[in-house]
């Protein structure tokens, strides 16, 4: 028996939904409603006879991927010299 994956993550402006690592839907405004259209679209795969696993992580649980991508840059990037940094050259 095949089993999708549905995962709601924090995005910049709100709250998203993945099936099987591909976005689906839009972009929701709380955690609750992107849970709802998870729900829906998981209802549709156990109609055709697979199962479903939904994780919704807690309040603080969850850095937006915008955020860990942030924190990889900075850590990898070269930093500027102080003298760059203020603008005098």
């Amino acid at each position: 028996m095949e089993r999708s994956v549905f995962e709601v993550v924090k995005a910049p402006l709100g709250w998203s939904v993945f099936a099987d690592n591909v976005k689906i839907g839009g972009v929701y405004d709380s955690r609750g409603a992107a849970l709802e259209a998870a729900v829906l679209a998981a209802s549709y795969t156990v109609s055709d006879g697979g199962g479903v696993q939904i994780n919704v992580p807690g309040a603080e649980e969850e850095k937006p991927r915008w955020a860990i991508a942030f924190d990889i840059a900075s850590s990898i990037l070269p930093t500027r010299s102080g003298r760059e940094r203020g603008g005098s050259r």
